[in-house]
């Protein structure tokens, strides 16, 4: 039995997911991109992955980095992922652009988000055409008045 490329994606698009932007900050420039792969891994110790695209140009830089945030985005920031998706826009200019502060860890955080889970790199495994990103957390805040900005079959919803 076989199946193409597409018609995997397209299955894959069916699992409706929370949406969030990784950031981070090598000694040089700061960076970020969008990511829909994030998933909790443990509480003890307290650790969450994610997978990161090897051919993409945050690659290298956010792993060499090795401090890293997860910004889970609010309904109201639908267009910060698709600022930080596109692949026409320097996220360093708009990590600068939006005045984000430092974490505890000293990677750049997005303000107005859900939640915001500060890390440090882990491990990181081999998972593919992508890297499996497992980091432990450093700190997280979380702010219960806002809802969450969720993608489903290739758009975004609010519940």
């Amino acid at each position: 039995m076989s199946f193409s490329a597409d018609e995997f994606k397209n299955s894959l698009s069916h699992f409706a997911s929370g949406v969030t932007v990784v950031t981070f900050s090598d000694t040089t420039r700061a960076g970020g991109l969008t990511v829909s792969s994030f998933s909790s891994l443990s509480l003890d110790p307290p650790l969450v992955l994610f997978n990161l695209q090897k051919n993409i140009a945050s690659h290298d830089p956010l792993l060499a980095s090795g401090l890293f945030t997860v910004n889970v985005l609010s309904s109201d920031q639908q267009e910060l992922s698709s600022q930080f998706a596109s692949g026409k826009i320097d996220k360093h200019e708009l990590i600068q652009k939006l005045a984000c502060d430092l974490g505890h860890n000293g990677a750049p955080f997005l303000n107005g988000t859900l939640a915001r889970i500060e890390c440090e790199l882990e491990k990181q495994v081999d998972g593919g055409d992508h890297t499996i990103v497992i980091g432990r957390v450093l700190f997280a805040v979380s702010d219960d008045s806002k809802r969450p900005l969720l993608y489903y079959r290739r758009n975004y919803y609010n519940i």
